[in-house]
């Protein structure tokens, strides 16, 4: 299976940043679009540099149902949904945000959250293996990396669902919060995975 030329990855992550000073010229800063899929370049250049040596293939997912990326290596396939969220000032406080759906499941067509303003959803956490949550600072350089299993958020599926209006459209939310404001939807939870992130910051191994 073709990988993606490299040299085309690194000049569109130079573009965008060109593009950001751009913006800023106007008064406008790089949209949340861009930057989600700024994210996801940063993420294929550091699975390639970490994985290229186990022989793994490295590409973009394609379609609504799939994962961002798919790691490949023969027969095995892993796949890794990525989610970009800028420090910033947001309901919660000072920190990051990552908007996280399910989606249908055709092994599992019976499972389903209820929504607060959507209703009934199916779907669950299958179509991905891991969730790469990366954090851009406001200057959108020296990014972080934070690997979660997909069982993490199994096992916390109750914690993460979305009750906020601000992620109105999505079934669950996670949250680093640095900053915290005083608000009864900042959960222990949320408090205690600020707390415990690091230990998923740039945890490759877990990866498998």
């Amino acid at each position: 299976m073709t990988e993606i030329n490299q040299n085309a990855i690194e000049k569109v992550i130079k573009d965008i940043l060109i593009l950001k000073k751009d913006l800023q010229r106007i008064g406008h800063k790089v949209t949340p679009d861009i930057a989600g899929f700024y994210g996801e370049l940063l993420a294929w250049k550091k699975l390639r540099k970490v994985f290229r040596g186990n022989e793994y293939t490295i590409r973009f997912g394609s379609g609504q149902s799939k994962a961002d990326i798919v790691l490949w290596k023969k027969s095995n396939k892993i796949n890794i949904e990525v989610k970009t969220s800028r420090l910033k000032e947001e309901w919660y406080g000072t920190g990051y945000g990552f908007a996280i759906n399910i989606k249908k499941c055709k092994l599992h067509p019976s499972r389903s959250v209820q929504h607060p303003r959507r209703g009934k959803i199916n779907g669950d956490f299958c179509y991905f293996d891991y969730l790469l949550a990366v954090t851009l600072p406001d200057d959108l350089l020296k990014p972080r990396f934070y690997v979660f299993p997909r069982r993490f958020f199994e096992k916390n599926e109750p914690s993460l669902r979305n009750k906020n209006k601000r992620f109105s459209s999505t079934t669950h939310r996670m949250i680093f919060v640095m900053r915290p404001k005083e608000t009864n939807e900042v959960t222990k939870f949320d408090k205690k995975l600020v707390k415990g992130k690091d230990a998923f910051e740039s945890a490759w191994n877990l990866i498998k």
